[in-house]
């Protein structure tokens, strides 16, 4: 066990910054000795990689728990199952998996996610309408609990489903048994289609879902915000493909802290984008599903002030909030790069898991835009009267109050949070800042 001083720590969108001592552990025993020291005043959180976009992972003042050398895998290709250690990340479980010709259900935009971060947020991919969340692919879990016992829970229990979405706030994931499925390759085989406005985007992966196991869509958020862009569509390929070997990738160096995206940088960035070839046949699986990996450290690109991720959920039937939306980036010509539309399909049975039925749409922008913060409040308010709900693994601004309304079984979370962690051991920035607890 390693135990630092306390150091500087941020979240992905480095939008702000907190301090707290961290706690590397290599093994159970280790992380009970943590419980052991006491909880100071602003109690212990476990984190893995700090890939979520605010203050999720931050526990500024208290001690951060940090997984990520708990790194076993075990791979059973008889039951096609997976036991995973918490600080193991997706591409390490995809990279074992395809060894035995099998691949985890449900793979997030980036594979540095670990497993621990996988249930604190309930993950989701491009397969969402198909398999669900991440949680519906895991059998069991072996939770850490706040009094120092290790108890192993599965989709049948309650606390199952506080931990999946739970942010890390009812326990340590130790260990995870995931199912996983067979695949004949290493590929996917990729369709894209150009597509003119939001309209005809919705209208396309509507009717691809069906026949399309994977379906996402890039939006173009800059010049007339009209909504068009390039709807992806992928099934499980047969062709294996060479995938190159090592890290590979770009890595963006430090920019010294200069902010690149401007409205006119980022309609530049969409125009190539929207013109670029189109791909249509085999490609890798591992590239086609992480396609934010394929620059390290991207986030550097916003500067030294940061980024806020902002992705919501809202009903099919109520997709004119995006007109709301759009005409509201407009009018602040504000500019997205990255705008990705999905559709989702069913719910988990978590309280605080994000997904649900309807459209999922999620926006990067830069926390220097004029006005941004007030209209985003604005707009916060209408979507909760729409019935909508932002992603809390993302968040680093929504109003408490709006909480319950986005979430409305957090009591239900609550009650079951609490008896698992009865005098409040776990606890974030988050936590604290939106009343979590």
């Amino acid at each position: 066990m390693r135990i630092t001083e306390a150091q500087t720590v941020s979240g992905w969108g480095k939008n702000f910054q907190s301090i707290s001592t961290r706690a590397v552990v290599s093994d159970v025993a280790e992380t009970v000795e943590i419980i052991s020291m006491g909880t100071a005043n602003r109690g212990l959180l476990p984190v893995g990689l700090h890939r979520s976009y605010g203050d999720s992972a931050l526990n500024s003042g208290g001690t951060l728990i940090d997984l990520t050398e708990l790194k076993h895998i075990a791979i059973d290709p008889e039951t096609a199952t997976a036991t995973v250690g918490a600080g193991v990340t997706i591409s390490e479980l995809e990279q074992a998996a395809l060894a035995h010709a099998l691949f985890p259900p449900v793979v997030p935009g980036t594979g540095n996610v670990t497993m621990g971060g996988a249930i604190a947020a309930d993950i989701h991919g491009k397969s969402h309408h198909k398999t669900g969340s991440f949680s519906q692919s895991v059998v069991e879990m072996k939770l850490l609990l706040a009094n120092g016992s290790v108890e192993t829970f599965t989709p049948h229990d309650p606390e199952f489903w506080a931990t999946v979405g739970g942010l890390g706030l009812t326990g340590v994931v130790i260990e995870l048994r995931i199912q996983l499925r067979v695949v004949q390759s290493n590929s996917v085989d990729v369709t894209e289609h150009r597509v003119p406005n939001l309209s005809a985007m919705i209208d396309l992966l509507g009717k691809s879902d069906k026949d399309y196991e994977h379906t996402v869509a890039w939006i173009d958020l800059s010049g007339d915000y009209r909504g068009r862009g390039v709807v992806s569509l992928g099934n499980y390929g047969s062709k294996s493909v060479k995938t190159s070997s090592g890290s590979g990738g770009l890595s963006l160096p430090d920019l010294a802290g200069t902010n690149f995206i401007s409205p006119l940088t980022v309609r530049a960035f969409n125009e190539v984008w929207f013109r670029k070839p189109l791909k249509n046949g085999a490609a890798a699986l591992t590239k086609y599903m992480h396609p934010l990996d394929g620059v390290a450290n991207w986030n550097r690109i916003y500067g030294a002030s940061g980024f806020l991720q902002y992705q919501f959920v809202i009903d099919e039937g109520r997709e004119e909030i995006f007109d709301q939306l759009f005409a509201g980036l407009r009018g602040l010509k504000a500019s997205s790069f990255l705008g990705v539309l999905k559709k989702f399909g069913a719910a988990s049975k978590a309280p605080m898991s994000f997904p649900r039925p309807g459209w999922t749409l999620t926006l990067d922008y830069s926390v220097t835009v004029p006005g941004l913060e007030i209209f985003l409040q604005k707009f916060d308010e209408e979507l909760v009267a729409a019935g909508g709900r932002v992603y809390l693994i993302k968040d680093s601004r929504v109003s408490p109050k709006l909480v319950p309304a986005m979430y409305p079984e957090l009591d239900q979370w609550r009650t079951t949070r609490n008896a698992m962690d009865p005098h409040h051991l776990w606890q974030s920035d988050q936590a604290r800042r939106l009343q979590l607890c």
